[in-house]
C-alpha cells in the first residue's frame, strides 16, 4: 500500500496551518510551501481541497492566510484522509470493472475483496483514534502515544 502524496502533503500542510493556527498565527501559503519544500501550486491545489471540506478557512488581504476551521484536538485523521483521497478500498469499484465484462466476474463471492475491506477498516479505525493535536507532537512523544495508548508495535 502506498501513501499517495496528496496524502502526504494535504496532511503535512494541515499540519503547518495547525501549528500557527495555535500561536494565533494565519499560515501563507508561500510559508506552506516553503516549510514543506513543495511548489506554491501544488500547496495552494492542497489547500483548496482542505478548504473545500471545511478543515481550513483562508482569510484575504494583505495579511491574509489559512487558519483551521476546528481545534486540532477535534479533527482526526480519518477524516483528513478521507477528504484527501477518499476511501483506501471502494466497494463500487466492483461494479464498475474494467475488464472485458460490465462488473467484476467475482462480485457475487470475493474473498479479496473481505480482505481489502478489513484492512480499510483497520486502517481507519486506528486513524479515527489519532487526531491533528497529537500530530503537533514531538515525534518521540507521539510514538510513545501510538506505542502505549493504542498498542501498536513499532
Amino acid at each position: 500500500m502506498k501513501i499517495s502524496s496528496q496524502e502526504e502533503y494535504g496532511l503535512r500542510c494541515l499540519l503547518q496551518v495547525a501549528r500557527l493556527t495555535s500561536k494565533g498565527e494565519l499560515a501563507s501559503l508561500e510559508g506552506i510551501a516553503n516549510a514543506e519544500h513543495i511548489s506554491s501550486d501544488y500547496a495552494a491545489k492542497l489547500l483548496t481541497v482542505l478548504r473545500q471540506t471545511n478543515l481550513v478557512e483562508s482569510v484575504r488581504g494583505k495579511n491574509g492566510g489559512y487558519k483551521l476551521t476546528k481545534l486540532p484536538e477535534t479533527i482526526y485523521l480519518d477524516e483528513v484522509i478521507r477528504h484527501l483521497s477518499g476511501e483506501l478500498f471502494e466497494t463500487e469499484s466492483c461494479q464498475q470493472f474494467t475488464g472485458n465484462d460490465s462488473k467484476c466476474v467475482h462480485i457475487s463471492c470475493c474473498s479479496i475483496r473481505s480482505v481489502w475491506l478489513s484492512i480499510s477498516q483497520i486502517l481507519f479505525g486506528i486513524l479515527k483514534k489519532i487526531t491533528l493535536k497529537d500530530l503537533m507532537q514531538k515525534e518521540d512523544i507521539l510514538t510513545k502515544y501510538l506505542k502505549n495508548d493504542l498498542s501498536l508495535a513499532s
